[in-house]
């Protein structure tokens, strides 16, 4: 018999078509005192008990429901045909429960955990690749100002354009002085790509762009950006809010869910390839 051994902090549609899915397996839903060993997972404060989960599934028509505690793992030794969603939570319990067992990791996307908050999504631009002399001339614009900026780690330039006319344009650069980083190092240096780029001592080029515009009252509601590198969740956002409606850029990836803010914000976002680009 299929055993589905699973961590379920709150309901919802993803969860429901899962256990539909394999309504033949024994399901076992993790309880909090087995998740919350594991490193950060003490902070999902949304996160329901077992028990609770179990009703809500029962009263939707489900069977076979248990709870999985420290003091009843034994039950599930006699099972060989095990099935986990692929997230942090499943590959720590398996690395100390399940050590021998031959595991079925399912891909599917329930819920942020810390490798698919990670992960290098490839954009889908909304439009062919642009290939237009103004666009590869405000790109390069783009390019030149990221060299201006002192992070060794990452160089970003971004421009702001509206009705074919530079309104501003700037790079990636330290706070509150130029050589901050260079006296006392940047918190960044101390993760992997991808990883908390928030900590940093730089603000980010667009994030730039869109507070000096506010402070000089420069209007932007329709313009559009220019970027380097595709943004970041937090620059995502602030593009989104701030009224621009088109993002080009001309490499990088999505991270979490950059894409998704702009997209449902109607905004455009188009590939510039440059001719020395693929």
């Amino acid at each position: 018999m299929k055993v589905l051994i699973i961590y379920v902090p709150a309901l919802h549609k993803g969860y429901v078509e899962l256990f539909e899915k394999y309504s033949d397996a024994q399901i076992y839903i993790l309880d909090l005192g087995v998740v919350r060993d594991i490193p950060r997972m003490e902070r999902d404060i949304r996160a329901l008990e077992a028990n609770y989960v179990i009703k809500a599934f029962e009263g939707m028509g489900f069977s076979n429901i248990k709870v999985l505690r420290k003091n009843n793992l034994s039950e599930i030794k006699g099972y060989n045909d095990i099935i986990m969603p692929e997230e942090d939570v499943s590959r720590e319990f398996a690395k100390k429960y399940l050590q021998g067992k031959d595991i079925k990791f399912i891909d599917n996307f329930l819920r942020w955990d810390k490798d698919n908050a990670k992960k290098k999504n490839v954009v889908t631009a909304d439009e062919e690749i642009s290939e237009d002399e103004f666009d590869k001339k405000m790109m390069g614009e783009a390019f030149q100002e990221a060299g201006k900026s002192p992070d060794w780690w990452r160089q970003i330039g971004a421009v702001i354009v509206k009705d074919g006319k530079v309104l501003m344009s700037g790079f990636n650069r330290p706070l509150p002085f130029d050589q901050i980083h260079n006296i006392l190092g940047d918190p960044r240096s101390n993760f992997d790509y991808g990883e908390s780029h928030e900590l940093c001592k730089f603000i980010h080029a667009e994030a730039a762009l869109i507070a000096n515009a506010a402070k000089n009252g420069v209007k932007i509601n329709g313009a559009s950006i220019y970027v380097t590198t595709f943004p970041c969740p937090s620059c995502a956002k602030s593009i989104a809010v701030s009224g621009i409606k088109k993002v080009y850029y001309s490499e990088g990836y999505s991270l979490l869910d950059a894409e998704d803010v702009l997209r449902s914000f109607k905004i455009e976002i188009i590939r510039v390839k440059l001719s020395n680009s693929s």
